[in-house]
This record gives C-alpha cells, structure tokens and sequence, in this order.
C-alpha cells in the first residue's frame, strides 16, 4: 500500500550568509553539489532555499536516529524548466529505495529573509 510522506523546513538566509562568512568554501562544499551552486550563482536567498529543500527531503525519508543522510547526498536543482527537482545520491539514495520512494517532488521559495521548502512523494513503507 503507498503511503504519502511530506517535508517541510525553514532557513534563515542570516545563517547562510554567516556560514560563508566563518567557512567559505569549506561551507558551501560541505553542503552543496557544484550544479546546486551553478543553478543559484551562490546567491544566499537561493543556497537557503535549497538548504530548506534538502532538509525537507531527509525529514520525508525518516531516517533512524542513528543514521546520518550527509546533506550533499540530496541535491535540489533545476530542471530544463527551470522547476526545483531531487536528484539523491549515496545514504539518501540507498534510504530511498529501501522505503520504496518514488520520485520527490519539492517546492521552494524566500522572501524577507527566510527560505521554505516542502517535499513530498509516495513510498512503499
């Protein structure tokens, strides 16, 4: 029997901003695929959203309290349309499948400084 699972998170761009300020690359490395950072020109509004989204998915896939999903395993990029689409890869790949996900879709979106992001798709289990 499917089951619908949802995901939904919230980001300051302030602790995006201040993350590059600390880390520099080391933070955006650590966090984001070389697509994600092409896709938003490293613009903070849009590396929060897709903080958001990627926070969004792991809390759909449920991971066990001791199973780490590194974030740069779930990667939130634009389709030929410019739409937000998951590509997951590693830990959430193999979690994915395990649950029986089909395709995530995700919605993103920023203003004012906060970034929100919702990801939902039908499972197995």
């Amino acid at each position: 029997m499917a089951t619908i699972r949802t995901g939904t998170d919230l980001a300051a761009v302030e602790d995006v901003v201040a993350g590059i300020s600390a880390h520099g690359e080391r933070y955006l490395e650590r966090l984001f695929t070389v697509r994600e950072r092409t896709d938003c020109g490293d613009d903070p509004e849009r590396l929060a959203a897709r903080f958001a989204g990627k926070e969004a998915v792991v809390k759909l896939l449920r991971p066990a309290p001791d199973q780490a999903i590194p974030l740069r395993d779930v990667a939130i990029v634009l389709d030929d349309h410019g739409a937000p689409t998951v590509e997951l890869t590693g830990t959430a790949a193999a979690l994915a499948e395990t649950i029986g996900c089909g395709p995530i879709a995700v919605s993103l979106a920023h203003e004012r400084g906060l970034a929100v992001a919702t990801a939902v798709a039908l499972t197995e289990r």
